[in-house]
Parts: C-alpha cells; sequence; structure tokens
C-alpha cells in the first residue's frame, strides 16, 4: 500500500505542476501576449489550439491530477466525514474541491470554449478576409468567458495548492 501512495503522490504532484504551471503560463503571459498582439496573436492562439497538442497535454495532465488525488484522498480519508474533523483532514478536503472545480471548470467549460474558438476561426479562415463584425464580436465574447473561467480556475488552483501544501502541518 505504501509504494501504491508514493507512486499516486508523484503522478499527483507532477501532473498538478504540469497542469497548474500551463495554466498560470497560459493566463499570465501568453494570452495578455495574444492579445496585446491583435490578428498576429490571434494566428498564434488559433495555432497552438488547432495544430498543437497543447490542450490535449493539459486536458490529459489535469485529468491524471484529479485521477490521483480522487484515489489518495479515497485512500486516506476513505470518504467518511469523521476525516473532517481533523485541520490535516479538513484542509485537505477544502484543496480536494477547489482541485475539483477547477478541474471542472477547464475539462468541460473551458474545453468548450476553445471548441467554439476554434470553429469560429476555421469559419473566419475559410472566408479569406477578415472576420465580419458579429464574428469579431463572438471572438471577442468566447475570450472574454475564457478569461473569466481561467480567471476562477487559477484562484481554485492557487487555494488547491496551497491547502494541499500546509494539511499536513494543520492541527485542532
Amino acid at each position: 500500500m505504501e509504494i501504491l501512495i508514493i507512486l499516486l503522490r508523484i503522478l499527483h504532484i507532477f501532473a498538478g505542476v504540469l497542469w497548474v504551471g500551463a495554466a498560470f503560463f497560459n493566463l499570465l503571459f501568453v494570452q495578455p501576449s495574444v492579445r496585446a498582439t491583435g490578428a498576429e496573436g490571434q494566428k498564434l492562439n488559433q495555432f497552438m489550439v488547432q495544430k498543437t497538442r497543447l490542450t490535449t497535454y493539459v486536458y490529459a495532465t489535469a485529468t491524471l491530477n484529479f485521477l490521483a488525488g480522487l484515489a489518495l484522498y479515497y485512500i486516506l480519508s476513505g470518504f467518511r466525514l469523521s476525516f473532517l474533523r481533523s485541520g490535516y483532514g479538513l484542509v485537505l478536503t477544502i484543496g480536494s474541491l477547489a482541485g475539483v472545480t477547477a478541474w471542472v471548470i477547464v475539462v468541460f467549460l473551458v474545453r468548450g470554449i476553445f471548441s467554439r474558438m476554434g470553429a469560429l476561426g476555421k469559419m473566419i479562415q475559410s472566408q479569406g478576409g477578415p472576420p465580419t463584425p458579429e464574428q469579431a464580436s463572438a471572438m471577442q465574447s468566447l475570450g472574454e468567458r475564457l478569461s473569466s473561467l481561467g480567471n476562477w480556475g487559477m484562484a481554485l488552483m492557487a487555494v488547491a495548492v496551497i491547502s494541499m501544501s500546509i494539511a499536513r502541518y494543520v492541527r485542532f
């Protein structure tokens, strides 16, 4: 059982570092750069979403993190409510709930927005000219929604990372 816990912790931490690191890098550096560089930035964004496996890796590491964390949580708590009576159990549960919520945001909501943005981008490209005002407005609206969800996701990821980092040291 100890070997299983060690392997799950390695998977959970490694996948979490990749997922959270990619999310923070994207939201703090890539997306502001895309917005600041206009049409050229949009080309980069479309390339990253449509031609690379970046989003696939992000969703895969997020899901691996979620599954390893779920297994660890079960091993540690047995999903018993009594686990919440300790500082460790309560803080770990808060971090777990924040991480699960961030995962839902990324895997279900953000992925849907990227899909719609990709479809709209392909439509614009196929026209051979600039986007129509309606298309530009739709892309801007999707970008704003993506940014808002990204901020929520980052905040939840920060809560998860902080909670899981300190849980062992919280006593009551």
